[in-house]
């Protein structure tokens, strides 16, 4: 026997020893993967039952926290809705102060116009009742500059009338006197010449005494006739003089009425210009109250009504079903023995690789005496 066949041999019984004592030690494999599989399965079913009550305390745990959710949101909102509505309420209000004090200054600028009016109108009347009363003494001084005028006339033509009566006395006394003394000389020549009749004188002498006596009244007749001519040049002088006194008086009456008619004309044009800018400044001032009258006061656009907040809504939490959670995931038994089985959890016995490792170990042998399967034989 050559050493390669024992070598070979020697490595089948050594193979079919070792496939001996892996039977052996796969099946105290067996057991112990059953007792690792139960383990295992009673371990699952403590993590299963741990995870169910995890699931259910997250599901409590969400179902609170849902419900506070709701109550923070619903008191979030509310008190948006609550602060919305403040602020709505707020700004109405100010919108309705903004009127009011709006308003109250209108009508205090419309107070205040009117009393300003009022003031003016008084302020107007206060200055044309000083025109008209500066005017009605003006016109109290012109009637009696117009009285002392005509009192001075009359006093001047009743001077007048006085001095020509006097002077027409006079000059026709002076002028009786003188007829009365042409009388008395003509008388007194008569006597003479009655006398010179009555003595019987003649010739001569009676003649010389006629003519004498007729020379002597004839002077004194010339004499008056010279003083009456220079008394009437005199009164005519004189009564020229007064004609001429009172038609200056006439003049001069004249013009103090135009002068009084040009005062009056001029006064009255002052009086007019005075009146205008009377009614200018109040039309002015007037004009001036009514630039502080204010706008009418506008109630401002309501603000628009705050929509209420939007309410979310929110996904209930599913409620795991025990059962069914069960059922997926509650490990058995005989679902690991299929699953780790193979693995020294109870897996049969295989003869076909049981002869394998058997020829295995004689190819081994025999290789390890120094046998080759590639040597050809004699």
């Amino acid at each position: 026997m050559s050493l390669a066949a024992f070598g070979l041999g020697v490595g089948i019984v050594k193979g079919v020893s070792s496939v001996w004592g892996a039977s052996e030690r796969r099946g105290a494999a067996q057991k112990a993967g059953r007792e690792r599989n139960q383990a295992r399965v009673e371990y699952g079913k403590k993590m299963v039952r741990m995870s169910w009550d995890n699931i259910s305390d997250a599901y409590k745990r969400s179902i609170d926290t849902l419900e506070i959710l709701k109550r923070n949101t619903g008191k979030q909102l509310d008190w948006q809705d609550a602060n919305a509505l403040r602020e709505w309420g707020l700004n109405e209000e100010l919108r309705f102060d903004d009127y009011r004090r709006d308003a109250a200054a209108y009508n205090q600028s419309v107070e205040d116009y009117y009393t300003n009016l009022n003031f003016n109108d008084i302020s107007a009347n206060m200055a044309y009742e000083e025109e008209k009363l500066f005017m009605e003494d003006f016109h109290i001084g012109q009637e009696f500059e117009k009285k002392d005028d005509v009192l001075e006339h009359q006093k001047i033509l009743q001077k007048d009338i006085t001095a020509r009566f006097s002077l027409r006395r006079q000059q026709e006394g002076f002028r009786a006197k003188t007829a009365f003394e042409d009388q008395q000389d003509i008388l007194k020549g008569l006597m003479v010449a009655g006398k010179i009749r009555s003595t019987g004188a003649v010739g001569r002498s009676a003649r010389k005494a006629v003519q004498v006596a007729a020379m002597d009244v004839g002077s004194r007749q010339a004499m008056r006739a010279d003083a009456l001519l220079n008394s009437e040049s005199i009164y005519y002088n004189e009564m020229k003089k007064l004609h001429n006194v009172r038609e200056f008086a006439k003049k001069q009456r004249n013009l103090n009425i135009d002068k009084r008619a040009a005062s009056l004309k001029s006064m009255l044009k002052a009086s007019t210009l005075r009146r205008d800018r009377i009614a200018a400044n109040k039309y002015s001032a007037d004009l001036q109250a009514k630039r502080g009258i204010m706008s009418e006061p506008v109630l401002g656009r309501m603000t628009p009504i705050p929509f209420e907040a939007f309410r979310p809504e929110f996904q209930e939490p599913t409620k795991p079903d025990k059962e069914k959670f069960y059922e997926d995931h509650m490990p058995h038994l005989e679902d690991e023995n299929k699953i780790y089985g193979d693995r020294g959890a109870g897996a049969p016995g295989n003869p076909w690789m049981d002869a394998g490792n058997i020829i295995m170990s004689g190819v081994e042998g025999y290789m390890g005496a120094g046998g080759d399967f590639n040597a050809q034989t004699p």
